[in-house]
């Protein structure tokens, strides 16, 4: 299971450079996080909060294979950061005892720009069907922490973009209809060069059973393509309306 965005590059330098002379992991904390020197063929920008990133879950996936997954929740749950909580609930979801509020948990703490949270959205999404408002609550309040910690950081609205579409789906399975029309509705203002949220929209409310709200962003979408110069897209995305449409004569 993913839980970060740094590359097998970043990772293996960073553990190289906190390993160096025979270092543990925790060796780095005293209380506070100590960063170690960068290679001198190393060129990242972010070294610092690399290595943390890196120290935080291998000291969290140390324990855990040494003594277990309960003596790492012991050790780290209470006062755990975003990766390390995400490094317990990966290693809970592999012996299979994930559980909601262990999930929620990785999503209420300080945003870390380097966690992968994709997984965690869609394992909350899984597990909290019969808690949907708070499962709902958990998602709205990850999205707005998610965009302000991302506002100025490289490729961040893309990645926002990608959690706020994920939030309009999931409205959707919510029966949050109309929080689902005004959430995509946004999403594609904001998106004025493609059509990929009106036909995210059209899949959602269709496998949702909302025809009507369906055939609504067929059109929109054969609209935008249409308007982008994408007349062989738009006379599909027409052709697919109209079939979806009888559906409701």
């Amino acid at each position: 299971m993913r839980i970060s965005w740094l590359s097998a590059e970043e990772i293996a330098a960073a553990r190289s450079a906190l390993t160096a002379n025979g270092a543990t992991w925790d060796a780095h904390f005293s209380p506070q996080f100590r960063i170690p020197d960068a290679p001198e063929d190393i060129g990242f920008l972010d070294w610092p909060r690399i290595t943390e990133h890196v120290a935080r879950a291998e000291r969290v996936s140390q324990v855990v294979r040494d003594y277990g997954l309960e003596e790492a929740r012991r050790r780290y749950a209470a006062d755990a950061t975003a990766i390390e909580a995400a490094t317990l609930a990966s290693a809970a979801h592999e012996d299979d005892v994930l559980e909601l509020d262990e999930i929620v948990r990785v999503l209420e703490k300080p945003i870390d720009q380097y966690v992968f949270y994709a997984p965690f959205l869609e394992l909350m999404v899984e597990k909290g069907r019969r808690e949907v408002e708070r499962t709902v609550a958990a998602y709205e309040h990850f999205v707005i922490a998610y965009a302000y910690a991302l506002d100025r950081v490289p490729h961040g609205h893309e990645r926002v973009s990608a959690v706020r579409d994920g939030l309009a789906d999931f409205y959707v399975s919510a029966g949050r209809l109309d929080d689902a029309e005004a959430l995509f509705e946004r999403r594609h203002d904001e998106d004025q060069g493609d059509v990929a949220v009106a036909l995210s929209a059209s899949r959602a409310f269709l496998a949702a059973g909302s025809v009507s709200h369906a055939v609504r962003w067929l059109g929109v979408g054969a609209a935008r393509a249409a308007a982008l110069g994408r007349e062989e897209l738009a006379a599909k995305l027409r052709q697919k309306q109209e079939s979806v449409r009888r559906r409701l004569s």
